[in-house]
């Protein structure tokens, strides 16, 4: 069975591009926040989920303000993941974003 929602990744170096990415994804298009990690010493993930349009919209909103900030090393999107893809995000950090909760992933400091 397929996800009925896209799904949007967006790998950085730095905390600050990619706050800057996520901030212009958040404010471009109809997107939701749903994992932050951080992947290794100085590198971050992102994942937003919503429809493909709006999703691909924000991952371009994204890399641009990353860019301008810092290093964008990685983007992908995925139109119509499988459900037991999409659980793989499930991890618990939604809803802790959506509680505004600090999240940062494995090894966080923060």
């Amino acid at each position: 069975m397929a996800f009925d929602r896209a799904i949007g990744l967006i790998e950085t170096r730095g905390i600050v591009p990619l706050t800057a990415g996520i901030e212009a994804m958040m404010k471009t298009a109809d997107v939701t926040c749903v994992a932050v990690e951080r992947v290794s010493s100085g590198y971050y993930a992102a994942a937003v989920q919503g429809e493909v349009a709006a999703v691909r919209q924000a991952i371009e909103a994204g890399s641009a303000a990353v860019r301008r900030y810092g290093e964008l090393r990685a983007t992908q999107i995925y139109p119509k993941p499988h459900a037991s893809a999409t659980q793989l995000l499930d991890n618990g950090t939604g809803a802790e974003l959506g509680a505004g909760s600090t999240v940062l992933g494995a090894g966080s400091d923060g």
